[in-house]
Parts: C-alpha cells; sequence; structure tokens
C-alpha cells in the first residue's frame, strides 16, 4: 500500500530545514570576518551609495555601534573596519530606524 504524503506539509518542513542550514551556514561564514564598507554596503545597505551609508547608518548610529570596550560593530578611522556578524545582527534588528527613502543632497 504506498504511503500517502501531505505535500504542503513536506514543503514547508523541507524549506524550514533549509533556511536553518542557510542560517547556520551564513552565520559560520560571518564570524571572525570584517567588512570594508564597500562590502558593508552591498550585504546590508542594498548597495546605496558609500556616502548615503556613512550619513545615514554610521554616522546617525554612531554612539550605538562605535566598537569601543568588546562592544559595536564598527571601528572608525582612516577607514571603516566593519564587523561583519555583529553589523548583520544590528541592521536586522533596528531596520526600521533607518531612513531608507533618504536621498543624498545635491
Amino acid at each position: 500500500m504506498p504511503a500517502l504524503i501531505n505535500e504542503s506539509v513536506m514543503t514547508a518542513l523541507v524549506k524550514d530545514q533549509l533556511s536553518e542550514l542557510a542560517n547556520e551556514l551564513l552565520k559560520k561564514n560571518l564570524i571572525g570576518r570584517t567588512w570594508s564598507i564597500v562590502e558593508f554596503k552591498k550585504a546590508c545597505c542594498f548597495n546605496r551609495d558609500r556616502r548615503w551609508v556613512v550619513k545615514y547608518i554610521l554616522e546617525p548610529f554612531r554612539d550605538e555601534i562605535e566598537y569601543h570596550n568588546g562592544h559595536g560593530w564598527c571601528i572608525y578611522g582612516k577607514s571603516y573596519q566593519i564587523r561583519a556578524q555583529k553589523a548583520c545582527e544590528w541592521i536586522d534588528d533596528n531596520f526600521v530606524r533607518i531612513n531608507w527613502e533618504a536621498k543624498l543632497p545635491k
């Protein structure tokens, strides 16, 4: 007698498992990695212009994202150094606080 399989339940189960696996692999790939601002803007900011990222993310939120005493994810200096995993987590948690519709002044 053939087994009956509920296709929608099976599809949902497979999607959940794949999603968990993808998240695990992504986290492993980000652990200990640092990004330049170019890598950060491509991965987390819809590849917005570098100046846009500085003006609307790195500068307005500096007090909470600047790395010091083991906290934060952005090292400010001659060039920005960004802790990839922490930056991704922060963007996810604070996505609605960023004005994604903002335009650069002309």
